[in-house]
């Protein structure tokens, strides 16, 4: 991983105008863009590379999780955590606990298991078990999804992309909806770690509470009524802004243009660094990514958390 001997100004987006990935005024109705910030946070995530993004997927708890369903489950394993990503939604442990739950959960079942339904209704009896929050809604979707083999079979291909097609048009739902998309991300981790190298351009970031606050921390988006400064007051403020997942994505595609990282892999930095924001500092949220053993230069690891917690910093 390269370190910084040069300074990150030198891989700085340039000069030119944003505009023309966002609305033309830089507003997104009660949020404001931060032109700025939206070019220090492409900057560093530019220097990052798809590399290091896919660094914090290697030390994901996430992906350690689900990178033990190949050996054990052969060709369905793929299957599974696509299927559950599509109920993984109003849990009850943090996700990091939920999906080691679930792989350990389908590693001590999935012997055998080569047909669809018998995918499909053995993450319904985890869901059962352990997703219960709006358990018949989840439910109701698991059954529609038996009526959409067609797409998983893409998956066992490696066609992410074709598969976020195929699942949003049976599911009848929208390609950038939060569980279609995440489903495609934890299919993707199976994929990556039986060496498939899958393409997650144009793929939009999963909007849950984590994005949704290192949207605001990072000072992309700014409430225009309001200045929240401190943690309590943009955790507030994230939970409103979910009601807004296009702004959200809309911040992150620019990054994701600019840098040439697919927003799908820079899910994973904001998703794990976001994890960490409400109780720890720089200091300690880098200490904690070491912990985790990635391998990614001090320098810029700091700056990249740095960048993401930026509105927690500043001082009017």
């Amino acid at each position: 991983m390269r370190g910084l001997g040069e300074t990150v100004e030198k891989q700085m987006v340039g000069n030119k105008q944003m505009n023309h990935y966002l609305p033309r005024n830089g507003s997104m109705g009660d949020y404001v863009v931060n032109e700025g910030r939206l070019r220090a946070v492409s900057s560093v995530f530019k220097y990052l590379g798809r590399e290091g993004c896919e660094e914090f997927v290697r030390v994901d708890p996430q992906y350690v999780s689900l990178s033990k369903l190949p050996k054990f489950c052969g060709e369905v394993s793929v299957v599974f955590p696509a299927v559950n990503g599509l109920v993984s939604y109003a849990l009850s442990m943090k996700g990091e606990e939920f999906w080691s739950l679930f792989a350990d959960f389908v590693v001590g079942r999935c012997g055998g298991v080569r047909d669809f339904r018998e995918v499909v209704k053995l993450v319904e009896e985890f869901t059962r078990n352990y997703n219960k929050l709006y358990l018949e809604v989840k439910v109701r979707r698991l059954n529609k999804v038996l009526g959409c083999g067609e797409a998983f079979r893409s998956l066992g291909k490696g066609r992410v992309k074709e598969y976020l097609s195929k699942i949003s048009s049976c599911l009848e739902t929208g390609k950038e909806s939060k569980t279609v998309v995440f489903s495609a991300k934890m299919a993707y981790y199976v994929l990556k770690s039986i060496g498939v190298d899958a393409d997650l351009s144009k793929i939009p970031i999963p909007v849950d509470r984590r994005v949704a606050l290192v949207t605001l921390t990072s000072g992309l988006l700014t409430p225009r009524a309001r200045s929240g400064r401190t943690l309590k007051e943009l955790e507030g403020l994230a939970e409103e802004l979910l009601k807004r997942p296009e702004s959200v994505r809309s911040v992150w595609d620019v990054v994701s243009e600019e840098s040439g990282i697919p927003a799908l892999l820079i899910d994973t930095p904001l998703w794990l660094i976001g994890g960490y924001i409400k109780t720890l500092g720089t200091r300690e949220i880098v200490e904690n990514l070491r912990n985790l053993g990635i391998l990614i230069d001090d320098a810029l690891l700091t700056r990249l958390v740095n960048e993401l917690t930026y509105a927690l910093r500043i001082r009017d």
